[in-house]
């Protein structure tokens, strides 16, 4: 009962002791659960990482480029904008 209680608690030593076995997995040098697990949250934050650069990438684009400003075509006197015949339209 004493063995039961102790291996209940999880007290440190007592495992191996009660149940005969090692704390590694089926005898393998390294822990693959270990391992398995560090890529799994490695993996995750990766994703975030990578997810988050590409929402500010997409979001920092600018919208579409005006239109290419036709030789001859009247422009405003600050340059920004040129004359199609019937509105401004941006030259930049």
């Amino acid at each position: 009962m004493l063995a039961t209680a102790l291996l209940a608690c999880g007290a440190p030593g007592v495992n191996s002791a009660v149940t005969g076995g090692s704390s590694g997995g089926f005898g393998l040098p390294i822990g693959f659960g270990d391992v398995i697990t560090s890529w799994i949250a490695f993996s995750i934050v990766a994703l975030g990482v990578l997810t988050l650069v590409l929402t500010v990438f997409l979001l920092r684009r600018g919208g579409p480029a005006p239109a290419a400003v036709p030789i001859g075509a009247t422009l405003s006197p600050d340059g920004a904008y040129w004359w199609d015949g019937a509105s401004w339209r941006p030259a930049r």
